[in-house]
């Protein structure tokens, strides 16, 4: 290993020379709707000697590249993830990285701030950059949201591999890319399993009956399935497959013809369109292997997520405490929206050291600095004002009232009790034979006689 390592002529040597240029200048090139930086880097991924694997499996499969969607409200997030991808994967066990400009503006009023962006990541491999904002401004009635799952699904039209991994910019890593973080020893994609189908949040969960419900496919009720969330391991062809079964075209211009966006509209997603298709493929087992993650494998662990509330920051502060960091950290935009001043606040403190361990910020020495780090990060306001911070109650920490103060969350049950027992009260008054309800009656016979 220590002479493949030095000797110029071997492959590993060769591909390290070649890939890493951490002292060269990055020119970008910007023609048209493309933007393009770096320089390509091949590396394969080998399955290890003495493993016991399906006969239809690849022996030797190229690395995958990388589909990342941003905009402009992201691309300080965007930074951070693409600076870890240069941080973490040394050995190159990802390829090189398409970016998805989803936005109704041109991407040349943000020339300036993409060439910073993928800078430091074109030093270790291609970085080319695809303007979608005309497909955008064509589709008219879609959302951005919608226009984001639609270019990933058809970004598999221009990926030259075989497998791609989907990443958002909310996905920051923290800790090293092997060729076993995305890949078995066999080289098939790792689908993640959290939890049985039945037991996914109602979200989730109708996520994957819409989307069998435009596959034709039943709903399985056993078995381990993922979120829909990334990070994601997608087979190429069975992404245009899955948009030819559909009647989907599978160019990104235009950005939908035919009943894709129209499912998007119904609460289908890109992912559980994706995974619903492939477990019913027979070759599935040959493409794929769901694992059922540990906490140290898990790739959202620590993500925080705005439809996520129970025990958020319980788990994070757990997080940034471990020794091991997380494969995969960040927040999506105003996740915090819910929560009171002091637990957006103390949330993005567990944030702040989870990029700081990971050597991807240093510790910030003015207040401003942590505003703007929150707002990178996250988003949405932070606290209205310096009193509130101080003056906010002590809140929950767990469960679905997460973040609530407990004086308002108490009072509130008080009031809901307090009218359940005068309802009730005047119920059971009513229906019994009361000295109320005889005077009633008296009073009522009197009127008739006058």
């Amino acid at each position: 290993c220590f002479w493949a390592f030095l000797l110029p002529g071997s492959s590993f040597g060769d591909n390290f020379s070649h890939c890493h240029r951490a002292h060269e200048d990055v020119h970008v090139h910007h023609q048209g709707l493309e933007m393009k930086a770096g320089h390509g880097c091949n590396r394969s991924l080998h399955i290890e000697p003495g493993q016991q694997c399906p006969s239809c499996t690849r022996a030797t499969i190229q690395a995958p590249y990388v589909v990342l969607a941003t905009f402009e409200r992201d691309l300080c997030k965007a930074t951070y993830a693409l600076n870890s991808i240069a941080k973490y994967d040394k050995n190159h066990n990802l390829g090189n990285i398409i970016l998805l400009w989803v936005s109704q503006k041109p991407m040349e009023w943000y020339a300036g701030r993409i060439k910073r962006m993928i800078r430091m990541v074109a030093r270790t491999r291609h970085v080319t950059v695809k303007d979608l904002s005309p497909q955008f401004r064509a589709s008219g009635w879609l959302t951005g949201w919608e226009v984001q799952q639609a270019a990933k699904l058809k970004s598999a039209s221009i990926v030259p591999t075989e497998y791609m991994v989907v990443l958002d910019s909310k996905n920051t890593f923290g800790r090293l890319i092997t060729e076993r973080t995305f890949f078995t020893e066999c080289n098939q994609g790792i689908r993640q399993g959290h939890v049985v189908i039945k037991r996914l949040d109602y979200w989730t969960e109708n996520t994957y009956h819409q989307s069998a419900r435009l596959l034709g496919v039943p709903v399985p009720k056993g078995g381990h399935w993922p979120e829909s969330i990334t990070p994601a391991v997608w087979h190429k062809r069975t992404v245009l497959k899955m948009l030819a079964h559909i009647g989907e075209s599978h160019h990104l211009h235009p950005i939908c013809h035919g009943p894709l966006c129209k499912a998007f509209k119904n609460r289908a997603t890109e992912f559980s369109l994706y995974h619903l298709y492939a477990h019913h493929r027979a070759d599935f087992h040959c493409l794929h292997a769901v694992r059922k993650p540990s906490i140290d494998e898990d790739w959202n662990k620590g993500v925080m997520w705005l439809w996520h509330h129970h025990g958020q920051l319980v788990t994070l502060n757990h997080l940034s405490k471990r020794k091991t960091l997380p494969v995969t950290f960040g927040a999506e935009a105003e996740a915090l929206k819910r929560y009171t001043p002091r637990a957006r606040r103390r949330a993005g403190k567990h944030l702040e050291r989870l990029f700081r361990r990971a050597g991807l910020r240093h510790k910030p020495q003015t207040e401003h600095a942590f505003q703007a780090f929150y707002q990178c990060i996250v988003g949405g306001p932070l606290y209205e004002d310096m009193s509130s911070m101080t003056k906010s109650p002590e809140t929950f920490g767990r469960g679905p009232i997460a973040g609530t103060p407990r004086r308002m969350y108490l009072q509130t049950l008080g009031a809901l009790v307090a009218a359940g027992l005068l309802v009730a009260g005047g119920v059971i008054a009513w229906r019994s034979k009361s000295p109320w309800r005889s005077l009633r009656v008296s009073m009522v016979d009197e009127e008739e006689v006058c």
